[in-house]
């Protein structure tokens, strides 16, 4: 009956032991997928300052072939986002807790790159020449603070408060910029601290998530040791 037991036992613990090498594999390729995808977001970076400062030829181009407008730089980084997701995650598939917050992350993502939609109209009898109007937008601020949300939520979930407080911060700087009179006189500072959020919080959090996961399996190591 004793051995009986024993032998229960030595299942039980096999059992727990596989799943949390499971689980471990699947932090893994989450963490992977935000290194690589940060990594990307770098590239895209470029690409769009790129555009921005030769603004006026690029303009000529899309004028004549609007569809490169949404192929360049959206639809390319996307096509490659969707590539190295599917290529980590067929090797080590995300399962429970890493597969609903990555349904997560993707929402966010989908949510800064879904265009802004102004309309401007002024009565003919203003004597407003439409063609002079300068129209600016900016996604800083919502873009800062739906990252805030992702990295809030994934804190709560992982037990990571690190990256809640870093979530927090984001809110912060957010909100200044939203309802300050703080404003650039270059756009192309703007456009780089813009453009430099998004690749940043990926590799932060791939690169600490993947450090917080090493820690862990040398503590498993030493208890099992």
């Amino acid at each position: 009956m004793d051995e009986k037991k024993l032998n229960e036992a030595v299942e039980n613990i096999s059992l727990i032991k596989g799943v949390i090498d499971k689980t471990s594999k699947s932090f893994s390729a989450f963490s992977k997928i935000f290194i690589y995808w940060g990594m990307l977001f770098i590239l895209n970076s470029i690409v769009t300052l790129f555009m921005i400062e030769n603004k006026d030829s690029i303009f000529e181009v899309f004028k004549n072939y609007h569809f490169i407008w949404f192929i360049l730089p959206v639809g390319i980084v996307a096509l490659m986002a969707t590539l190295i997701y599917r290529n980590i995650s067929k090797k080590i598939p995300l399962v429970g807790l890493e597969k609903h917050l990555m349904k997560l992350w993707i929402l966010i993502l989908i949510m800064n790159i879904i265009p802004v939609k102004i309309n401007v109209n002024a009565p003919q009898s203003s004597g407003i020449d439409l063609q002079t109007i300068v129209v600016q937008t900016s996604y800083f601020s919502t873009t800062l603070f739906s990252l805030a949300i992702a990295l809030i939520v994934t804190s709560l979930f992982t037990g990571y408060k690190h990256l809640m407080k870093m979530g927090a911060v984001y809110i912060g700087i957010s909100l200044i910029n939203a309802y300050s009179n703080i404003s650039f006189t270059d756009a192309t500072i703007f456009q780089l601290l813009y453009s430099l959020a998004l690749p940043f919080t990926f590799l932060y959090t791939g690169f600490y998530l993947k450090a917080q996961q090493a820690r862990g399996e040398q503590l498993g190591y030493k208890f099992d040791s």
